[in-house]
């Protein structure tokens, strides 16, 4: 497809650029292998490039291309129906490997920028082009910001921090171990990517759980949804700068190591279907979503507010942090609980963590397998008390040997479906050691 227009002023592009080569390396890309079956992602990155190539449109909105090109009411609601931010995302990921493949002589380079949705072109020696720098503040009010980011939250963050370098010290220092994945892994795994279902990996919004420590209040997913959070910015007798702390805080989306290392671990081991798996941030997913499906949420309550919609059919309760939460810190001598709705024959009415000492650190990692929301598909819910128990739930269900015990223990079910279960697992960190975790309890559903 060809069409004539002039680009737009402020989009940088080298000078030999002209309409026709951006054109002509939109009709490559889109006869490319990545893009050449997806009709829907065609016709975003064809509906982007005309907008502003031909149009001069300055901003596109989400909105608009939820109407233009996926055919959705004028009136529909862009943060319920997240089918323009995943499609977007997948084309953004489809144009990467484009370059990075048989894209990889082009002189020039196409990405859709976050946002504002428009085609940026650059060429590919020169440097990539600061999007957002006109809508950020001034350098030093940034630096400023900052800097009062840091001293507000630096009680919060500093034990986050040394975690994630004792992490990432630990990847450093071992030599990379394969995912040792077999027949019961597989078949458990086959069972999120049936049927040519879609898949969704939903990781943390930490924003989210940070917000709601400094307020020092849970916020459920009705607030959560219609972002009702956004009072606390402007209360009256806050300072100001804090206001715009929190507004700076919530416009992020940030997520948890833990999350990064149980996503590495699912797509290293190639357990799902790459073009039918999206990887979405938790303020990108929305209610609706859960009646079809499957989806793999990586955190507890406190960072995924999804996980509520769960809660009454789960047996470990889902406190975190507070009454409302699935995993209580208990102040006075940092212990960790978790509440057993149903307890077993045997089994407690509360697990109770031990305290740091000479032997580690001792946590909990809740696996729940169940339905969703029309029993049509699956959900399987990560959630651990810190990050190195959340990591131990991903390697538990990607590794044959652990997740062979854990499906053994369980009664037969019926048929050869996958089987709906809570595991409760016992999670230990030795400082320079391997983690070490165990099922202490196992609920078939």
């Amino acid at each position: 497809m060809r069409e004539s227009g002039i680009g737009h002023e402020d989009q940088p592009l080298p000078p030999a650029s002209s309409p026709d080569e951006r054109w002509a390396l939109v009709a490559r890309i889109c006869s490319s292998p990545h893009l050449a079956r997806s009709t829907r992602l065609k016709e975003l990155l064809h509906y982007v490039c005309r907008r502003s190539w031909n149009e001069g449109a300055e901003e596109i909105r989400e909105h608009e291309l939820g109407v233009g090109v996926f055919q959705r009411p004028p009136q529909y609601d862009s943060t319920q129906d997240t089918i323009v931010r995943v499609q977007a995302s997948q084309l953004r990921k489809r144009l990467e490997r484009y370059f990075a493949e048989e894209g990889r002589d082009e002189q020039l380079i196409l990405e859709v920028s976050r946002g504002s949705y428009l085609p940026v072109v650059y060429g590919r020696s020169g440097a990539q082009p600061e999007l957002e720098a006109t809508a950020e503040p001034a350098a030093g009010e940034r630096r400023a910001l900052r800097h009062y980011l840091v001293w507000l939250l630096a009680s919060a963050c500093v034990g986050l921090l040394l975690l994630c370098g004792w992490l990432f010290q630990q990847l450093r220092s071992q030599a990379p171990v394969p995912v040792a994945t077999g027949p019961t892994v597989r078949q458990f795994w086959s069972a999120f990517a049936a049927n040519g279902a879609e898949s969704f990996i939903v990781v943390a919004d930490s924003s989210y759980s940070a917000l709601q420590d400094a307020i020092q209040r849970p916020i459920g997913i009705d607030e959560y949804v219609r972002r009702g959070y956004e009072d606390e910015f402007s209360k009256a007798g806050l300072p100001p700068r804090y206001g715009q702390l929190l507004r700076y805080l919530m416009a992020r989306r940030y997520t948890s190591l833990a999350d990064v290392l149980v996503v590495r671990r699912i797509t290293e081991s190639q357990l799902l279907n790459p073009s039918r798996t999206s990887v979405v941030h938790t303020r990108d997913h929305n209610i609706r979503a859960f009646q079809q499906g499957n989806h793999i949420l990586i955190g507890s309550q406190r960072a995924i507010p999804w996980v509520s919609l769960f809660d009454s059919s789960l047996d470990f309760h889902l406190y975190d942090g507070s009454e409302d939460f699935h995993m209580q810190h208990d102040e006075r001598d940092s212990h960790v609980w978790v509440e057993n709705r149903r307890p077993r024959p045997g089994e407690p009415p509360r697990y109770v963590s031990l305290s740091r000492g000479a032997e580690g650190t001792h946590g909990y990692a809740l696996i729940a397998c169940l339905p969703n929301l029309s029993r049509t598909g699956n959900v399987l819910i990560l959630a651990g008390t810190d990050m190195t128990s959340t990591e131990a739930a991903g390697t538990l269900l990607t590794t044959e040997s652990f997740l062979a015990g854990l499906l053994n223990r369980l009664p037969a079910g019926k048929g050869s479906g996958l089987p709906h279960f809570e595991a409760l697992l016992d999670t230990q960190r030795v400082e320079s050691s391997n983690r070490g975790f165990e099922i202490v309890a196992l609920h078939p559903h």
